[in-house]
């Protein structure tokens, strides 16, 4: 039962934290209009500086009184020094360790302070939960139990709600969403460095925009042996993978991220070989009727075409999945195979010139139309072409694909003549 409740637990753990509830608003501020005099600005500088000098002189104190504490721990179980017993007073994350749920006595004040600068004339400033609290705590104090839940079933939901959207809802507005970004990942960055120097803990985190409305930069934090890792077993730096992460992030298994290798050249003849084959990429889309380099077309229209095509993404190279590319694989040495039987086929009958090929002293040599165990008919010509890709690699905008040049080969010169014995 034990195990059972753990694994439960550990289900909820891995559960995503999202939301459909929208954002929206919960701050409201008022401009303030008054200018302040000379008179009143110096007097303000002299209780800002006043402000300054007492909360040093306080938090001086408070220093102390963390050094007396930290001197009452060794003297009580002195196995360490005062220095570590200073330490472990100071070294407490500042990150929330637990949430707890919204009280009534929340959704009480949430309430009746809206409702007060509801009834605020335009213009004037709002109020907030701090200064009303006393009068509302009163309030609060006077009533039952009964009536304090009558008074916040339908706020408690509602509070609940607001929660909800303020911690998960995404942000309606890029601005917003970059500051929010930077001031978690700056806090995050600390906490982590913290981390790192109390325990050697080798730390590397990676954050990257999901779209390109977006303003935030990928964002890199890495200790150092970590980093020394990129460079040493990946050959390849931090900075280049955060670059390629966010390529990922953002359009998918495509370009930068598509090939987990470096191509050093584009290949047109043999595309299919070279690229196709090796990486798993094929173009869609192209524009044109023939495949080639941008560089053997002689036409400007074309070119024109061919430019404006890659640059409004109506051409593009995709990444196959897994079970597209082992199709496609299975079905081109399916197709070199049927070849080669019918090259086979082609040459015996060349070589018998139409005769019975056998072998002497064999009585039970296979008939012509019997090749490896499949039928083949003996009316094949000799210099059929079969094609050795059946799934287009290349294809145009109507979903045809497009012929891939192939490089010509020599022919041998001895073609037609008859071998052998």
């Amino acid at each position: 039962m034990k195990s059972k409740n753990w694994l439960g637990r550990y289900h909820t753990k891995l559960q995503k934290l999202t939301t459909q509830k929208p954002r929206k608003p919960w701050r409201h501020r008022s401009k303030g209009r008054y200018k302040h005099t000379a008179s009143e600005k110096a007097a303000l500088k002299g209780k800002r500086l006043a402000h300054r000098i007492a909360y040093a002189e306080a938090l001086k104190n408070a220093r102390e009184v963390v050094q007396e504490q930290a001197k009452l721990l060794h003297e009580k179980f002195g196995s360490h020094s005062v220095q570590y017993y200073h330490e472990e007073l100071m070294q407490r994350t500042r990150m929330a360790t637990s949430l707890r749920s919204p009280s009534r006595w929340n959704a009480f004040v949430r309430h009746e302070v809206k409702w007060m600068n509801e009834e605020r004339p335009p213009g004037s400033a709002c109020l907030k939960a701090s200064q009303c609290v006393k009068e509302l705590a009163a309030r609060w104090n006077d009533m039952s139990k009964d009536e304090q839940k009558n008074e916040t079933t339908d706020t408690i939901k509602d509070l609940e709600d607001h929660c909800e959207s303020k911690q998960l809802a995404q942000h309606n507005v890029p601005l917003n969403a970059f500051q929010d970004v930077r001031k978690s990942l700056d806090s995050l960055d600390h906490e982590i460095h913290v981390l790192n120097a109390r325990t050697g803990l080798e730390v590397v985190l990676l954050t990257s925009r999901a779209n390109i409305d977006h303003f935030n930069q990928p964002h890199v934090f890495v200790t150092e042996r970590a980093a020394d890792f990129f460079d040493a077993c990946l050959g390849s730096s931090i900075a280049d993978i955060a670059v390629r992460f966010e390529a990922f992030c953002i359009a998918g298994v495509q370009e930068a991220a598509a090939a987990p290798t470096k191509v050093s050249r584009m290949y047109y003849q043999n595309f299919n070989t070279y690229i196709t084959a090796k990486l798993g990429v094929i173009i869609e889309n192209w524009p044109l009727q023939k495949f080639c380099c941008p560089g053997d077309i002689s036409s400007r229209t074309e070119l024109t075409v061919l430019s404006h095509a890659w640059e409004s993404n109506a051409t593009c190279f995709c990444k196959l999945t897994d079970s597209e590319f082992n199709e496609w694989d299975n079905q081109c040495f399916q197709a070199v195979m049927d070849q080669a039987r019918a090259e086979r086929v082609a040459g015996m009958e060349v070589d018998g010139e139409g005769q019975e090929n056998r072998i002497e002293g064999c009585d039970n040599a296979p008939p012509l139309d019997s090749v490896d165990g499949v039928q083949v008919s003996n009316s094949l010509p000799c210099q059929q072409q079969t094609s050795t890709h059946a799934v287009n690699v290349v294809t145009m905008v109507n979903g045809n694909g497009v012929n891939i040049p192939k490089k010509t080969r020599k022919e041998h010169s001895d073609k037609g003549q008859k071998r052998g014995p």
